[in-house]
């Protein structure tokens, strides 16, 4: 960073975090400092003093800040001085000064560099031309689609670029190997259309994004009408603009071209050349197999439009297959006569037509994930509460022949304690909305024998009336919702009797939600005991009714525990408390093997079939990966600790696969890198899951230890913890047992408050029984997902803990993940109001360093901060070059001399110029 340099300054005043100044000036001053081992006295450090003034001027530059001149009109003149150690400017990485990024439009005219016209380079047509260049309007930061070409790269310049994107209706931005979404909201018309589809699949199919049948994209909101325009023969090639789409024919063309490789070996009787699959990322530059499974990873906070995404991205695929689909049935009807009616083709096509396509069913199981598996949050109305990696099977002709849906930590806490301005599960809006007079007689939802005589509804439920709110912000009816979801149900083989049973089995967890108990006293061998009984409310029988169980069975289950002592079970009374924490356990575990039963369903329907048409021969997949981003609240629990646990993992192998691309790069440019350090964060990854020592594995230990609380874990987690590096527990969180964990994207506190109740996640035993004992055959079916205790009231916690559980499906998925090649969508979410055109900067900065984008670009920066395309650095320092003489480029260049082109051979030079500079520089100072 030198005198006159156009640079960032960090602002915490500023809304936007950063303002745009001028270095002024830059002296070397020495400075007094005392020695850290507090020995010696001090000391004299020589340091730097930079003066720093508003950039005036940029007020007027549109070509930098585009046309809303509204970014730093409340800027007041500054003047102000910073006292840096030099080592920071070296690498222009300062924490709070940043290199800024100029428009474009100043650098090249016609792959011209503009300062030709100052070094006498060039014809009299090459300097006119560059002379118009100097007055041409200049492109704005913005325009350039994938930030990693920029040549000063940080938070405020990837800030910067997708304000003046999301001004413009442009949503998408690349990142590199992360594709960065910003959630509009409100509908971008013409962005998701089958044109625009069509657009991109053309495109792929032309072997690559540079193809004559292109988009373009007009991120400037004087043309944003015209955002994407269909293809056509007269389009001039260009770089396709990023999108959903594109990300998911990006993945889908790599799975083809890894399926052509197989059908290649296989052809030659070879097989693979190593025989597996190989981890993308994993360094293993030995081996030249082309990996073909695929995973797109989406990410994001509530609200960010994950679940949107996934959808569009699932649609691209059900497209590209569709086409393949009727292509083939093309080809093979026009094998018979043209005047051939459809009852005369053979059985085979027939049946082809008339079946519901395997595409249409997987698109089918968003609404019934949705309906049981979503609910309105302050931050979003149609939040996801669990994760899902869908696995899309593809034939060898890569058409959709399957899916598996595998699904991750439902939110069950929300059926009984959903937050103050939040919903329920959709669910149960969604029926009463749009339930039948006779359903509600059917369900005893009538309000019979109940003083209320009428038919019941929303505010009538515990459960759904505790938070007052009832409705959904984004205007979507719930009863619409419903007749999507019973419509997919029908499309997926859900059949009329299964529906009906689902529907009984949500009313009665809403009855459930109403029971109360009454407290009493029992008397015993060792005198009074609390104990309570379960009250017979209109409520308590309808649970009964619905159940299939007798009210006395019920009560019983709920208000005494079943212990097994030697041959004997013994039943021991509960006081009310325990009673009501038992029924909150039948509900949450009923509601919680309902979800999993339905997710089996779904995907017994939409597995891969071994008898259907396309699904023989050699198949690859898909990955789409919905999951939940990291998150830290005023208070942060059990669910939250596992959240940001998977964050971490991910995280962490996504720094392996830009590391990976790292090396790639530098290898190409014949760049030195063993010497470079990239981050790790294993560490806070232990500190969660270690065998043993580990957070989880310390909760699963205490929660088969007798009469254990979570006051007493807390004190266990303190003494086995507290010396890690990234553990710290202060005096004050001592006092009410919270503890902080350093992680990636910034601390996070936890407060452990029923993390043992939690983490057991079990249906007392009782209630098994009972279950089992039911008149309904559908409680029989979910049996195999309910998670119950032993006779002892312990249970096998090490291996059936949530903790435990989650945990290996973590590790599973990463090791499904490291068998394909990813790619990263993170969603964001622009404001807290969930209204269009309002981009909060903190708060986008907050969601980048949280979805790892931020550690991405240190990460991929760690080596080399500052880059210039190679035009760009002839543009810059042309002038030091003298391409006459006869020095030898650098021996990576003589190397590779023969495939050189002139401009390649004329950089190479001149970087050899520089170097040589510099190290003789460097050999006079010694």
């Amino acid at each position: 960073m030198e005198a006159g340099a156009h640079v960032w300054l960090r602002s915490p005043s500023s809304q936007w975090g950063w303002v745009p100044a001028r270095i002024a000036s830059k002296e070397e001053i020495s400075v007094e400092a005392k020695s850290k081992l507090g020995v010696g006295g001090s000391f004299t450090k020589q340091m730097v003093r930079l003066t720093l003034v508003d950039d005036a001027h940029c007020h007027s530059q549109k070509g930098e800040f585009g046309d809303n001149d509204d970014y730093f009109t409340n800027l007041e003149p500054f003047r102000t001085t910073l006292t840096v150690d030099p080592a920071a400017l070296k690498n222009a990485d300062h924490e709070d000064v940043k290199l800024r990024n100029l428009p474009s439009g100043m650098l090249k005219q016609d792959g011209n560099p503009l300062n030709e016209i100052i070094m006498g380079g060039g014809s009299e047509d090459t300097k006119l031309s560059t002379a118009r260049a100097a007055t041409a309007p200049q492109q704005p930061v913005g325009l350039v689609h994938d930030l990693i070409h920029l040549t000063h790269l940080h938070e405020p310049a990837i800030l910067h670029s997708l304000r003046q994107r999301y001004d413009g209706d442009v949503i998408y931005t690349s990142t590199g190997p992360i594709l960065i979404a910003v959630n509009p909201f409100k509908k971008m018309e013409g962005l998701y259309s089958g044109e625009v589809m069509e657009g991109y699949r053309l495109a792929g199919e032309g072997g690559g994004s540079a193809s004559a049948r292109t988009l373009h994209a007009t991120p400037f909101k004087q043309n944003a009408s015209k955002a994407l325009t269909t293809p056509n023969a007269k389009t001039k090639e260009a770089t396709l603009p990023p999108h959903a789409y594109k990300t998911a024919d990006d993945a889908y063309r790599a799975m083809m071209r890894g399926l052509e490789t197989d059908v290649f070996f296989a052809s030659n009787g070879k097989g693979r050349t190593s025989g597996k699959k190989v981890m993308a990322g994993s360094g293993d530059h030995g081996s030249n197999v082309v990996p073909t499974n695929q995973s797109i990873l989406v990410s994001g906070e509530s609200g960010a439009g994950k679940t949107v995404t996934t959808k569009i991205v699932l649609n691209y695929f059900a497209m590209l297959s569709k086409k393949i689909t009727s292509d083939e049935f093309a080809r093979r009807r026009s094998t018979f006569s043209p005047v051939t009616s459809p009852r005369h083709l053979p059985t085979s096509l027939q049946a082809e037509q008339e079946e519901v396509c395997i595409e249409q069913q997987v698109l089918q199981s968003n609404p019934i994930l949705e309906a049981f598996g979503n609910a309105r949050t302050l931050r979003n109305d149609n939040s996801s509460r669990f994760g899902k990696y869908i696995d899309i099977q593809f034939t060898n002709k890569g058409k959709l022949s399957g899916a598996k849906i595998e699904t991750y930590l439902l939110e069950k806490v929300r059926l009984i304690h959903p937050s103050e301005g939040e919903r329920n599960y959709h669910i149960f809006y969604q029926f009463l909305a749009c339930a039948t007079a006779e359903e509600k007689r059917a369900y005893l939802l009538d309000g019979r024998g109940s003083s209320m005589g009428r038919m019941m509804g929303v505010e009538d439920f515990h459960l759904l009336s505790q938070t007052g709110t009832y409705d959904r912000r984004d205007g979507v009816e719930d009863g619409e919702m419903h007749e999507e979801m019973l419509d997919a149900m029908i499309t997926i083989g859900f059949t009329p009797e299964t529906i009906q049973s689902l529907m009984r089995l949500v009313v009665a967890i809403l009855h459930c939600g109403n029971m109360t108990f009454t407290a009493t006293t029992q008397n015993n061998a060792h005198g009074h005991s609390d104990a309570c009984s379960l009250d017979k409310t209109p409520s308590a029988l309808a649970a009964a009714i619905l159940l299939g169980v007798p009210f006395e069975d019920l009560a019983s289950a709920l208000t005494s525990r079943a212990i097994r002592a030697g041959n004997e079970v013994v039943h021991s009374p509960m006081n009310i408390t325990q009673s009501q924490k038992a029924c909150e356990a039948l509900m949450k575990a009923t509601y919680g093997a309902v979800f999993d039963f339905i997710v089996t369903k779904v995907n017994d329907s939409i597995s891969s079939r071994q008898s259907h048409p396309q699904a023989t021969g050699t198949s690859a997949s898909i990955g789409v990966l919905d999951i939940f981003g990291f998150e830290t609240f005023e208070t942060n629990s059990f669910e939250q600790i596992c959240i940001n646990y998977t964050n971490e993992a991910l995280q962490q192998q996504f720094n392996k696969y830009v590391f990976k691309l790292e090396q790639d790069e530098y290898e190409r440019e014949g760049i030195l890198w063993k010497f470079i350090s990239f981050p790790d964060n294993q560490d806070v990854l232990d500190l969660i899951d270690r065998k043993h020592t580990g957070i989880l594995a310390l909760l699963d230990e205490q929660c088969i230890v007798p009469k254990s609380t979570d006051e007493k874990f807390t004190r266990y987690l303190y003494a086995k913890c507290d010396k890690h590096t990234r553990f710290s527990a202060s005096s004050a969180q001592r006092v009410d047992y919270k503890f902080s964990i350093e992680h990636y994207a910034g601390p996070v506190e936890y407060s452990t408050d029923n993390w043992l109740e939690k983490n057991k996640d079990q249906m007392p035993s009782a209630s098994v029984d009972l279950l089992r004992g039911a008149d309904f055959e559908l409680l029989g079916q979910i049996q195999q997902f309910v998670r119950s205790e032993d006779r002892d009231g312990r249970g096998s916690v090490a291996t059936k803990s949530v903790g435990a559980q989650f945990s290996a499906q973590l590790r599973e998925l990463r090791s499904r993940i490291d068998t394909t090649v990813p790619h990263y969508i993170r969603c964001l979410k622009p404001n807290d109001e969930l209204v269009p055109n309002s981009f909060d900067p903190k708060m986008i900065v907050d969601q980048l360093r949280c979805g790892g984008v931020l550690e991405a670009v240190r990460v991929s920066r760690a080596g080399y901060p500052t880059r210039y395309p190679h035009d760009v650095f002839k543009a810059r320092y042309y002038i030091l070059g003298d391409f006459r003489d006869k020095l030898p480029v650098s021996p990576y260049g003589n190397k590779k001399r023969f495939s050189m082109s002139e401009d390649d051979l004329e950089i190479k030079k001149l970087i050899s110029r520089i170097a040589f500079e510099i190290f003789g520089r460097l050999i006079t100072r010694q």
